[in-house]
């Protein structure tokens, strides 16, 4: 059976495969990060966690083991979940990721530590800073052709995203650099 991305798993399964192969967890300390860490943009109700277990079990790529003098289960990933989370973390980078699905480009870089080797998580952000300056001039451009027709709070909510960019590219030239020293 074919364990690549699909359809079938969304950023959520992802997270939680990210989460669990960093430590396995039982179910409840799955929802407790969730709950009490940015995990929680994922959604970190039952409603929504449980369902993903069973859906990552039913994929093959978590199991659930015992552990310990209390045989308490925890979730774990298999080789093939190991292997869909590497493949998730390495797709390549958009545009439209920049503009639309930011929280999920960081919460993949979140994960990398112990998946890609230093050549991968470095690409992964020369791109990401790429694709971030392409997006921040599209943004001044588009601000500059619209300068005097938008309302005022139109302008200063534009303006605040353009600076959101521009914060998110200065953390990832530091990255860069943290990265390449170490």
């Amino acid at each position: 059976m074919d364990f690549s991305i699909t359809k079938k798993t969304t950023s959520l399964d992802y997270a939680i495969l990210g989460l669990i192969h960093q430590e396995p967890q039982s179910g409840y300390g799955i929802r407790k990060a969730f709950e009490t860490t940015a995990l929680g943009n994922y959604s970190g109700s039952p409603g929504a966690i449980y369902p993903a277990l069973k859906r990552l079990q039913k994929l093959g790529l978590i199991i659930k083991s015992t552990y310990g003098a209390n045989n308490k289960s925890k979730f774990v990933p298999t080789e093939a979940g190991r292997s869909a989370l590497r493949k998730w973390l390495l797709q390549p980078l958009e545009i439209n990721d920049v503009a639309k699905n930011l929280d999920e480009l960081l919460l993949r870089f979140a994960f990398m530590d112990n998946l890609l080797n230093k050549e991968e998580k470095l690409s992964f952000l020369l791109s990401l800073q790429e694709l971030l300056k392409a997006y921040i001039t599209e943004l001044k451009e588009y601000h500059k052709n619209t300068e005097g027709h938008l309302p005022v709070h139109g302008r200063l909510a534009f303006e605040y995203g353009i600076a959101s960019y521009q914060t998110t590219l200065r953390w990832s030239i530091k990255a860069l650099q943290t990265i390449k020293k170490s």
